[in-house]
């Protein structure tokens, strides 16, 4: 396989990184609508342990979007050196 296209995969793979980063932060924007809809319905005692399993679903969506950012790093840094060696 060519410099040119081991960079074009791996371009490719940078881009699926992004689309799951943007993936996340949009259920995790859902999840916190879903949870203003819970506090809505079931107002006062009742609705506490469903926003509380809520808001961990939420968290750990917000965390999972945060969580490519160093695989989308590494990929970066693997393109410039395939660039560097290509030269």
């Amino acid at each position: 396989m060519s410099a040119a296209q081991i960079i074009a995969r791996l371009a490719a793979a940078s881009q699926k990184l992004d689309e799951a980063k943007a993936k996340t932060a949009a259920a995790a924007q859902d999840a916190a609508e879903a949870r203003a809809l819970v506090a809505g319905a079931l107002e006062g005692v009742a609705a506490g342990p469903l926003i509380g399993m809520i808001d961990s679903y939420r968290q750990a969506l917000a965390q999972a979007s945060q969580g490519g950012d160093p695989a989308k790093q590494h990929v970066q840094e693997t393109i410039a050196k395939v660039r560097a060696l290509g030269n």
